[in-house]
């Protein structure tokens, strides 16, 4: 029989990540939904591509293809974005970057990065902090609105590029 709690919390969870994260597009400012259920943590990250590009239309010279085919390849591990504790011994599951500037598609003025990533992790409980190195390949990025769920708690924080750090 499962405990009610981790039912509530399994359940929460999904939803939350199910669900898009419904923050204004604004210049160097994103928002990531994070949380940890038993082993798995998960998270979604919507930042706009202004932030972590300096334009938000499809590339128009060699250098802004090749700034976003690098970004591509970077997000391919989700190191890029999000540093866990080593004593936590989390595997990357599974990532996925999506952006209509990625498969070619002219916006209407705006782009954005959909970022989702999914680690397994031997020791969850040694996850007491988390690092944000993308702050420092992305000077126009500023602030990371986050939300974190886990198993009886949850705390919303903004994470800020001079501090880029987040302990649940």
């Amino acid at each position: 029989m499962t405990h009610p709690l981790k039912s509530s919390l399994a359940i929460l969870s999904s939803l939350l990540l199910a669900l898009p994260i419904f923050a204004q597009h604004s210049h160097g400012k994103g928002a990531l939904q994070l949380s940890l259920n038993g082993d798995v943590l998960q998270g979604q990250w919507t930042m706009p591509m202004e932030a972590l590009l300096g334009f938000e239309h499809l590339p128009k010279t060699a250098a802004q293809t090749d700034a976003m085919n690098q970004l591509q390849r970077s997000l391919q591990n989700a190191s890029y974005f999000i540093e866990l504790p080593v004593e936590a011994k989390c595997q990357q599951l599974e990532v996925k970057a999506e952006s209509d500037m990625f498969q070619g598609i002219k916006g209407k003025g705006h782009s954005d990065l959909n970022y989702a990533f999914k680690f397994k992790c031997a020791n969850p409980q040694a996850l007491t902090k988390f690092g944000f190195p993308f702050f420092k390949s992305h000077v126009r990025s500023n602030q990371l609105k986050l939300e974190w769920v886990s198993q009886g708690a949850q705390k919303a924080a903004t994470v800020r590029s001079s501090k880029p750090s987040f302990s649940p």
